[in-house]
């Protein structure tokens, strides 16, 4: 019954109902076991009156009394067993107050010997019983309104690291955007200046690109799409240097809901092209992207680019380790390295549902 009477899961409306259902089971029983036990009954409004008066306790204390003396529980602690006392002390007061009044109320003759020891031991114990019974509800208000406390702080907290985190991403994303720009600029000033007619063709893929790159904010999209940008940035850099590249690209993917974070495999592609040799035939990049229902794996190789005009800061390859630790925690293997005369990396990944 205390959880049925426990009001803040509940809307007001709704408590109102609940504690007026409980309250008359409540009644109903002690009556019925009236009832088997003495065989005796009085007038209504006899238990209506009586009823009300022990109900109004049991809020009062519950309500009013314990909430205040127990703000500062230990420094207060004293306080309860006065209070308590108080109360009942005010109780029987009532109590008597209310039986004259209902002994006048049915013209019979108010009898000083009808307040005897059994009278006032039969009143305290039903103010024992209703203090009693309204100290166990408070507790177990009080209970369940640190644990829902506890456990709003705890979602507000998470909501919080998941806006960071969110902004942290953003942030790495921003970072790893302009390198897509930059990296492309330089061909469409070439082909503007010397091949008047790919110029236009160069623009649409790269515009492709940075459209896909800047307005993309959802977290995660399928490979599918990133791999039509793939396209466009192999596409680009074959066009800058008149289709001379050697490079292998490879797509197995059996998974055709597999997902992944956005730029990840641009970042991984346009490092091959940044730092790597594309143009000696004998070692050609290869790019190579397969999923299974469980894992999706990208594999990059190329020839190191050792031209000193061209150095590498690491960035892109800090960031997408950074990232992936934020998405995937331990559900992904990132290892590269230098491999005889090839630079290779590769991304397993254990798909999410």
């Amino acid at each position: 019954m205390l959880k049925l009477l426990y009001k803040d899961l509940l809307r007001p409306t709704k408590t109102i109902r609940i504690h007026l259902l409980c309250w008359f089971i409540f009644i109903l029983y002690e009556l019925s076991l009236l009832e088997i036990i003495s065989g005796s009954t009085r007038p209504a409004f006899h238990y209506v009156i009586y009823y009300l008066f022990n109900i109004s306790l049991f809020y009062i204390h519950s309500q009013l009394v314990l909430p205040r003396i127990t703000k500062k529980f230990i420094a207060s602690l004293w306080l309860i067993p006065i209070f308590t006392i108080l109360e009942l002390a005010v109780y029987c007061g009532i109590a008597v107050v209310i039986s004259c009044l209902i002994m006048l109320f049915t013209s019979e003759p108010i009898k000083i010997e009808y307040f005897n020891i059994k009278f006032f031991g039969i009143t305290l114990w039903r103010g024992i019983y209703f203090i009693l019974y309204a100290s166990a509800y408070y507790i177990f208000l009080s209970y369940h309104r640190k644990r829902q406390a506890a456990l709003t702080k705890t979602i507000e907290n998470e909501q919080l690291q998941n806006e960071l985190l969110r902004a942290e991403q953003d942030f790495l994303r921003a970072q790893i955007n302009p390198h897509l720009l930059f990296n492309t600029l330089s061909f469409i000033k070439y082909a503007a200046k010397k091949k008047p007619e790919e110029a236009n063709e160069a623009i649409m893929r790269l515009s492709s690109i940075m459209g896909f790159a800047l307005e993309n904010n959802s977290q995660t999209i399928l490979v599918s799409k990133e791999l039509e940008q793939v396209e466009n940035i192999i596409k680009l850099n074959q066009l800058r240097f008149n289709h001379t590249l050697h490079i292998n690209y490879i797509t197995q993917l059996h998974n055709a809901q597999a997902t992944i974070i956005p730029i990840i495999i641009l970042t991984l592609v346009e490092n091959t092209f940044k730092h790597g040799n594309l143009l000696d035939k004998d070692y050609p990049a290869e790019i190579r992207i397969e999923s299974t229902a469980e894992y999706l794996t990208i594999q990059t190789s190329n020839l190191p680019n050792y031209d000193s005009n061209v150095q590498s800061s690491k960035t892109g390859l800090a960031n997408i380790t950074s990232r992936l630790d934020q998405f995937y925690k331990n559900n992904y293997k990132f290892t590269h390295e230098i491999a005889g005369n090839l630079f290779k990396a590769e991304l397993v990944l254990k798909l999410k549902n």
